[in-house]
């Protein structure tokens, strides 16, 4: 009998050991799994704030593109405006200049040279010359200037003063205003005044 308690109590700590080494090895396991998960729900978490990160330095960025593109918008548009406003005041003192110089007796032979020259370029019996209303007291010296024959008739579209000459039978219209030129001094102006806008 007293060999069989022995193997029993043999036995019964083999069965202790093993449940103590299983009990060990599962507490050894249970601790690396919960290290693990701690280290992926550190990385995980380190992700996610790297992330908000990258999203909230994108989000400023964009924001600081914006305004600053707003600025430089703003910024051109002044300046557009202003260049604007310089350029209507020139064209606004040179047409006062003009409108001065059309109540003056070299304005008178002008339009005679004018007339003069609308006449060599359309040589047909259908002219009519276009005036201001108030250039109709140089009627018959526009039409003693011109080459052939032709009427003299009244154009509201004449500001400032000078001829428009047209002939339908040629289909050829001759314009020899102070609105025109003026015009095309504009454009002259805008492309070489050196008002240029920038950045």
């Amino acid at each position: 009998m007293p060999d069989t308690v022995s193997k029993t109590d043999n036995f019964l700590k083999a069965i202790e050991k093993y449940a103590e080494e299983q009990r060990g090895r599962l507490q050894s396991e249970a601790e690396e799994f919960r290290e693990r998960e701690l280290n992926n729900a550190e990385e995980e978490g380190l992700k996610e704030a790297y992330d908000l990160i990258q999203k909230k330095m994108a989000d400023i960025n964009n924001k600081i593109s914006s305004e600053l593109s707003k600025a430089e918008g703003e910024s051109r548009n002044r300046i557009f405006a202003k260049r604007r406003e310089i350029e209507d005041e020139v064209f606004v003192k040179a047409e006062k200049k003009l409108l001065e110089f059309t109540k003056t007796e070299k304005y008178s032979s002008l339009l005679e040279k004018s007339a003069k020259e609308i006449g060599k370029a359309l040589k047909a019996d259908d002219v009519i010359l276009y005036v201001r209303e108030s250039d109709m007291k140089y009627e018959k010296k526009l039409k003693a200037a011109f080459s052939g024959k032709c009427e003299i008739m009244i154009s509201d579209d004449i500001k400032i003063g000078g001829i428009t000459g047209l002939s339908r039978s040629m289909g050829l219209i001759a314009d020899e205003t102070l609105d025109t030129k003026l015009m095309y001094q504009k454009e002259w102006f805008y492309e070489h005044s050196g008002l240029s806008v920038t950045e």
